[in-house]
């Protein structure tokens, strides 16, 4: 993909895997409050918190959440019956990938993680 805006730095990490917690709003706002601290990033907005359960496809229930910051924003996706999670973090600003993971992997106690990442330099 071509870079559109070069001296504009963007990053993005993906995080994906299997929670061990019973995933509530809770859950997902300690979660983003946490990856918030641990990036140095500074919120905008409190958590939002929603689910699709009940409408749509029956895969679809779980919770989602989105809090944006200065510096960008995080999306948290659930599948409940899979116990399965996404988290899609998008930054104009540097942070350390590991700080990322280990917040996500402590609080949804993460039984299988992955992640990776895209940016432009």
């Amino acid at each position: 993909m071509r870079n559109l805006m070069p001296e504009l730095f963007r990053k993005r990490l993906f995080i994906e895997g299997f929670y061990e917690v019973d995933i509530d709003g809770s859950i997902l706002k300690e979660l983003l409050t946490e990856l918030s601290t641990a990036l140095s990033m500074t919120p905008l907005i409190e958590p939002i918190i929603f689910s699709p359960t009940g409408r749509g496809k029956g895969l679809h229930r779980g919770y989602a959440a989105y809090m944006g910051w200065v510096e960008s924003g995080v999306a948290i996706y659930t599948w409940e019956d899979k116990k399965f999670f996404s988290v899609d973090i998008y930054s104009c600003k540097e942070f350390p990938d590991e700080s990322a993971v280990d917040v996500v992997k402590r609080v949804l106690k993460a039984s299988v993680i992955e992640y990776g990442e895209f940016r432009y330099h």
